[in-house]
């Protein structure tokens, strides 16, 4: 942190000698400071380099027609002078590249980094402690919600800036529910089920009574693919299980990976029964996400985990396609399935998943400006740059109602990308689903509600070094005990096997970051 803290000391020279330059005065908009002669001192120009973890190839290089058109409203807010430079790779490719960058010495400003590459840089000294430059930053701190800054500080400093969410309801990072074929319920007469015993029924019907009408026994109740975990039932029995992200579950004062619970049995022995009666998809475990969509699509599922943009036909993905094979096919999200003990639930989406977390650089120039910068990002008052670098211009790009709070897009994503605006110059992501309509929004809510917290998101140095434990291990128990290959009491030997082969010292130093965060 030596380099860090000489930089800031630099930085404080400059802005010191700067105040006398201008006879210690100085101008809210950050440019034309009046000196005591009178005259106005200029700006100096600056340009962020940015890299960002996204692939979208119609987004030209010089930032296109929008960079005139977002600066000049940048200008009006009271930023002159600021410019910006964005690069783009997706994927593995992205961590390649920024690690390229950071060896070479060309780290960028303000880049993308995942939960464990922040812990990384944070120990090598490469980022910027932000909490003095956020002091003034009212709009980030304003649409990010406290939680979350909680998840990206490193010994009392802020060190990224999380994705934000608007106010709005149907702005929940969490749209993940049970999707069900409506138009089946109706053929058979039956109601949304709303615990488990009625699910299982609705499961049984779907897959024995025929619901498309077809005279073929062709359907199953219940689908999936061989990343689904089944999210419904684990969490009617309160725990979550997302996958790619085994959640941490408090017991008895302490957190444990919620697959070592007494719960995760109880729902694999549930899960189990099903796969035995033959409600379940028997292909799941080797299926691959597009083929579990196809047997959406070919109307083979009536039940499965899914979106709730999928319950509107302009939603696009497999409720377009489906439509498109049957134009009287419903779908419909339903509240969550409540279990024995009335527990219900639906896993929290980690908030720093996604590209969404974003660091500024310890050799960033003029940090105050870019905090600044990123500050007008997410603003909606006057000359503020939300609608502008979300949606493009109003009139041109969209309209908006006021009154619905509806936010109509006249242009695509893929036009607007080509003109520079959109997802790319989206500095700070914030949740903002101000496009939906009605019936999407409603399946929002029923996405937002009953969720099922996760009580540290932050990777430990241990689960690095026993990354199987959950890739590998849990995975095989799950699927063998899931399909009946293992009977459900192999699942305390995987308990054992776990706390064996790493994670006692796992859960150890969870714990130990678990109860810093708690003080």
């Amino acid at each position: 942190m030596k380099k860090l803290n000489k930089m800031v000391s630099v930085v404080c020279a400059t802005c010191l000698l700067g105040m006398i330059a201008a006879g210690c005065s100085s101008s809210e908009n950050g440019g034309n400071a009046s000196n005591t002669s009178g005259a106005k001192s200029e700006v100096k120009p600056i340009t962020y380099n940015m890299f960002f973890n996204y692939g979208i190839p119609e987004f030209p290089d010089n930032g296109g027609e929008a960079k005139a058109k977002i600066t000049a409203q940048m200008e009006k807010a009271g930023l002159p002078g600021v410019d910006y430079k964005i690069s783009m790779i997706s994927g593995d490719e992205y961590k390649t590249k920024l690690n390229l960058l950071i060896s070479s010495g060309e780290i960028p400003d303000y880049f993308n980094v995942d939960t464990t590459q922040l812990a990384m840089y944070v120990n090598q000294g490469l980022l910027m402690p932000l909490d003095d430059l956020l002091a003034k930053a009212p709009n980030l701190k304003k649409y990010i919600p406290k939680e979350r800054w909680e998840g990206v500080t490193f010994d009392g400093k802020i060190y990224a800036i999380p994705q934000g969410v608007r106010p709005e309801s149907f702005n929940s990072p969490n749209t993940a529910g049970l999707l069900i074929r409506q138009d089946w319920l109706d053929n058979l007469g039956l109601k949304q089920p709303t615990n488990l015993d009625e699910l299982h029924n609705v499961l049984k019907a779907f897959t024995k009574d025929d619901p498309d009408k077809n005279g073929q026994d062709d359907t199953y109740g219940l689908g999936g693919n061989k990343s689904t975990v089944f999210n419904t039932v684990f969490g009617a029995f309160g725990i979550g299980l997302m996958s790619g992200s085994i959640f941490w579950t408090e017991k008895d004062g302490k957190i444990v990976k919620s697959f070592v619970t007494p719960e995760a049995k109880q729902a694999l022995a549930v899960l189990q029964q099903w796969y035995k009666e033959g409600l379940i998809d028997p292909e799941f475990p080797v299926m691959e996400p597009k083929q579990g969509d196809a047997r959406v699509i070919n109307s083979k599922i009536g039940v499965f985990e899914g979106d709730a943009f999928g319950v509107n036909a302009a939603g696009g993905g497999y409720y377009t396609s489906l439509l498109k094979v049957l134009p009287t096919a419903k779908l419909t999200m339903i509240n969550r399935i409540a279990g024995p003990d009335g527990k219900k639930g639906w896993p929290e989406v980690n908030p720093y998943s996604g590209g969404a977390l974003r660091a500024v650089s310890a050799d960033a120039k003029d940090p105050e400006r870019l905090i600044q910068m990123l500050d007008w990002s997410v603003s909606d008052e006057a000359n503020g740059g939300v609608n502008l670098l979300t949606y493009g211009e109003e009139g041109v790009d969209y309209t908006f109602d006021e009154a619905k709070n509806l936010i109509t897009q006249k242009t695509s994503y893929s036009d607007l990308y080509a003109k520079g605006f959109s997802n790319p110059v989206r500095f700070v992501q914030v949740t903002d689903r101000r496009w939906t309509d009605d019936t999407v929004r409603a399946a929002l809510e029923i996405a937002s509600t009953d969720i099922v917290k996760n009580q540290l998101w932050k990777t430990v140095p241990a689960e690095l070094d026993y990354p199987d434990l959950e890739k590998k291990l849990w995975t095989e128990y799950f699927v063998k005990i899931v399909t009946g290959v293992w009977a459900v009491d192999r699942f305390d030997e995987f308990v054992q096997n776990y706390y064996k082969q790493g994670g006692q010292k796992i859960e150890q130093q969870a714990n130990e970051e678990w109860k810093k965060s708690k003080n």
